[in-house]
């Protein structure tokens, strides 16, 4: 015998209730592809990362390159995304020995929207990625942790400005 309620029935429910509302009032997609409402991604998919010097900046873009073409693929060039990166590092755990034995890594990025044809900046805005890594006694294994938390924060990064993008596009295209 069977008592209280159906949890599927009350989950599928739930799920038409939000379907109803989301289409009633204007919602759109930010990702996507663009036969389903998302519009900012063919704008995204036109926008060429200019090289980054270092091998951060060489991560940094190619994650970019990967998140703004996910989904619709390499379109024609029509913006120019222009980044600035600088790296810092700066103490965070000191034991009482005046001895570091963590350090927080911290990427922040200025970047410059482009438009192809005319050459005009037509968005600029900065983001921050901030990650940390322990020093241990061996040297080697210090330095792979901070490269290692350097491309971490690389990818962060590019998750920020890809959304930042992604805002942008949306809001220039309603």
């Amino acid at each position: 015998m069977k008592t209280g309620f159906d949890r599927r029935g009350v989950l599928a429910g739930a799920l038409a209730t939000v379907g109803l509302v989301t289409s009633g009032c204007g919602f759109k997609p930010l990702y996507g592809k663009p036969e389903n409402g998302g519009g900012a991604s063919l704008e995204m998919a036109s926008v060429r990362v200019d090289p980054i010097p270092d091998r951060i900046g060489q991560v940094l873009r190619n994650e970019l390159t990967d998140r703004l073409t996910a989904g619709v693929g390499p379109q024609p060039t029509r913006y120019r995304l222009f980044v600035e990166i600088q790296e810092s590092t700066a103490p965070l755990q000191i034991q009482t020995t005046d001895t570091i034995t963590r350090y927080n890594f911290t990427l922040t990025a200025s970047f410059d929207l482009i438009d192809s044809a005319t050459g005009n900046v037509v968005y600029n805005d900065s983001a921050r990625a901030v990650g940390s890594y322990d020093v241990v006694e061996s040297e080697f294994a210090t330095l792979v942790a901070e490269q290692e938390t350097g491309r971490e924060a690389a990818r962060d990064l590019s998750s920020s400005i890809s959304a930042l993008l992604a805002l942008y596009f949306s809001r220039s295209t309603s």
